[in-house]
């Protein structure tokens, strides 16, 4: 998780000053940098194939991700010193692969890409006095996510041969998170926060187009379900 040790270490070398908190202020927005994992699984039993001339049985598994990097912004109210409410946008991308058996005909497949969300959620926020300068911060939200596919290219397993290019869909998903984090004052307004956070992020789906040694034909799509991340990060915030 090489982003998320850069974010940690570039918010830990800031001065942290031993003045008090920031004097509590209604409103607040704030920008968000994160690396972490993700998660997921298939359930496609019939994806891929020529239609209509063979028809899709392309049994997905060994869905693999690698490491993401997430940016985004945040702004919110608080209702009390020690609740909030808050609207968050983050945009997250990483690479994506997973294999598919094909039983009929004895083959396989692998494909390789790359998979990102956009995604805007409401959260409840809760946070507690850990000293002067320094608070704990609990966060759960809701929202919903645009999933993107793309760049996917599906090579034979057994000689690594370029097959063809399989076309990229936007699914939308709901998505959950819950987190928690230290936020520290850098005077009357400015804080800066780390947070590590869990969110299930939906599903994933390519086209039902590829484009290959047949030209360009139908597919069945191959589906990721039950995609989760976990991220560390670090955010700016302002309040006024």
């Amino acid at each position: 998780m090489r982003f998320g040790t850069l974010a940690l270490t570039l918010a830990l070398s800031v001065p942290l000053p031993a003045a008090g908190m920031a004097e509590e202020r209604d409103f607040f927005v704030g920008l968000d940098i994160s690396g972490g994992l993700a998660f997921g699984s298939s359930s496609t039993t019939d994806g891929g194939g020529v239609l209509p001339y063979f028809n899709g049985e392309g049994v997905v598994g060994n869905v693999r991700f690698g490491e993401t990097i997430g940016i985004g912004g945040h702004a919110g109210y608080r209702f009390d010193p020690s609740w909030s409410a808050i609207v968050s946008y983050q945009h997250i991308r990483g690479s994506i692969g997973w294999d598919a058996v094909f039983p009929t005909f004895g083959g396989a497949s692998g494909f390789d890409g790359n998979a990102a969300s956009d995604t805007v959620m409401g959260h409840v926020a809760y946070q507690r006095p850990l000293t002067g300068a320094t608070t704990l911060g609990l966060r759960a939200g809701l929202g919903v996510g645009f999933n993107r596919l793309s760049g996917i290219v599906e090579t034979d397993k057994a000689s690594g041969n370029f097959v063809s290019d399989v076309a990229g869909k936007t699914s939308v998903s709901p998505v959950a998170q819950v987190g928690a984090g230290l936020r520290h004052s850098l005077g009357a307004s400015a804080m800066i926060g780390l947070d590590a956070s869990l969110a299930y992020a939906g599903a994933f789906e390519t086209g039902n187009t590829r484009h290959g040694n047949m030209g360009v034909t139908s597919i069945n799509p191959y589906r990721i379900d039950n995609v989760w991340r976990t991220s560390l990060g670090a955010s700016f915030r302002l309040a006024f």
